[in-house]
C-alpha cells in the first residue's frame, strides 16, 4: 500500500478526492478553509470559539490556508488556547489529534518541570545540591576533579556544567552524537573531562539532562517514568505516553517523548496557569516562574532552566513568550500577556525550516488579537 503522508510530501498539495482511496489519512482543512470550534472530548479541556475569546477568525483562516497550500512546510498540527480554553486545532499531511508525536528536545522542557516538581515536593532539598553526590556506586568517575565535584543541579538545568561537552561542536567528546554510541549515558556524560568552571560558560549539552534522569531516579526512588505518571501525567489526564529509553534502560529524558499535541498544550496551559491544571496546583508557582525566567544565555538566547525565551513585536506591542523546542518543529509556546498558549509539531528534521512556527504567531496569531 502507498504511504499516503509520504505522497503527500513528495506532491505537495493535492486534492482531497485524489487521495480518497487512502484511508488512513485524515481529512486536511481545504483551501480558503472556514473557521471550526475544536471537537469537545473527556480529556480535560474546554472548547470553545475564536470570536468569544476576543480573536478574529480571519487570520486564523489565511494562516490555514497557508498550511494546507505548504507556504508553511510540513506542519503536522497547529493549536491555539486562549484565556485557558482550546480555540483552534487543526492537523495535516495525514496526522490526526490521535497521533502522539515525538517532540525531540522539547522533552528537555518536561525534564524541567519534573524536576520543579521533585523540588516542590522536597525529593530534591535545593538545587545547588551537588550532583556527585547523587551517584555514589559511579565513584570513582574519571576525571574527578574539585571542579566537577562543584557541579550544581543548577548548572545542568542552565546547560552550565563545565563540562566538555558542546552539541554544537563536533570535536566535543560529549557531543550528543558521541553519548549514544554509548551504553550507559549518564555514566559517559559524567565521566567526561571539565573544561570550565561550573556555571561560567553555557554550552548547549543533551547528556547533562540525561544526567537529570538519574538524579530523578536517584532522589525519589521511582523510575521517571513512574514518577511522571503519578505526579504530571495522572493530574492533567494525559495518556497514553511513550517514552524511549536510553540503552542502559532508564527513560531518555533528553528528549523522544512520544505526546498528542492536545496534551502538549496542557503542559503549556499548565505553565500559563502558574502550575495549576483544573484548580490543582501540579508544579509550585515559584518553580513556573524560576523557571521560565532568564537565567543565562544560550545560543546567543535568553535561556531559563531548559526553557527558551523570546518576544514577539506586533504594531509596535512586545509580547514576551517563553517557548519549549524541539528538532524539526515541536513547539509549545505561551505568551502570558495574551493569555496564549500555541502548540505546532512539523516534519522538518535538521532543517532551517524548524522554526516556522515564531512566523505563523508574528504574522497569523497575533494580528488575531481582537
Amino acid at each position: 500500500m502507498i504511504n499516503c503522508i509520504l505522497f503527500r510530501r513528495i506532491l505537495g498539495w493535492v486534492s482531497l478526492a485524489a487521495l480518497a482511496g487512502c484511508g488512513q489519512l485524515s481529512r486536511d482543512p481545504s483551501v480558503q478553509y472556514s473557521y471550526q470550534i475544536p471537537k469537545s472530548v473527556e480529556d480535560g479541556w474546554s472548547v470553545a470559539s475564536l470570536q468569544s475569546q476576543q480573536m478574529n477568525p480571519k487570520p486564523i483562516e489565511q494562516l490555514t490556508d497557508m498550511i494546507t497550500t505548504e507556504q508553511y512546510r510540513n506542519i503536522h498540527s497547529l493549536l491555539i488556547s486562549k484565556n485557558g480554553k482550546l480555540v483552534y486545532e487543526n492537523y495535516f499531511g495525514g496526522y490526526t489529534e490521535s497521533v502522539p508525536e515525538n517532540i525531540y528536545s522539547a522533552t528537555k522542557s518536561i525534564t524541567s518541570a519534573l524536576i520543579g516538581i521533585a523540588l516542590d515536593k522536597r525529593f530534591i532539598k535545593s538545587l545547588d545540591e551537588k550532583v556527585v553526590d547523587y551517584f555514589p556506586k559511579e565513584a570513582p568517575l574519571p576525571n574527578l576533579t574539585d571542579a566537577k565535584k562543584q557541579i550544581t543541579i543548577r548548572d545542568l538545568l542552565t546547560m552550565s556544567s563545565g563540562l566538555d561537552c558542546n552539541d554544537d561542536d563536533s570535536q566535543s567528546p560529549g557531543r550528543e552524537e558521541k553519548m549514544y554510541q554509548a551504553q550507559d549515558w549518564i555514566r559517559y556524560t559524567l565521566s567526561l573531562p571539565m573544561e570550565n568552571s561550573p556555571g561560567t560558560q553555557t554550552h548547549y549539552c543533551t547528556g547533562g539532562v540525561a544526567v537529570l534522569g538519574g538524579i530523578l531516579q536517584q532522589a525519589t526512588g521511582k523510575t521517571v517514568d513512574e514518577f511522571a505518571q503519578l505526579y504530571l501525567w495522572d493530574p492533567l489526564t494525559i495518556k497514553p505516553i511513550r517514552w524511549d529509553r536510553m540503552p542502559a534502560g532508564p527513560v531518555n529524558t533528553s528528549g523522544r517523548l512520544f505526546i498528542r499535541p492536545r496534551d502538549m498544550a496542557k503542559i503549556g496551559q499548565l505553565y500559563l496557569n502558574k502550575g495549576q491544571w483544573q484548580g490543582r496546583q501540579v508544579i509550585s508557582a515559584d518553580w513556573i516562574d524560576a523557571s521560565t525566567r532568564h537565567q543565562t544565555l544560550l545560543r546567543n538566547q535568553e535561556y531559563g532552566y531548559l526553557w527558551w525565551r523570546r518576544q514577539f513585536t506586533v504594531d509596535d506591542k512586545i509580547y514576551p513568550a517563553y517557548y519549549a523546542s524541539g528538532n524539526g518543529g515541536q513547539f509549545i509556546v505561551v505568551i502570558p500577556s495574551a493569555d496564549l498558549v500555541v502548540v505546532s509539531t512539523a516534519g522538518n528534521l535538521n532543517s532551517g525550516l524548524t522554526a516556522q512556527i515564531f512566523g505563523m504567531i508574528r504574522f497569523g496569531i497575533l494580528p488575531a488579537l481582537l
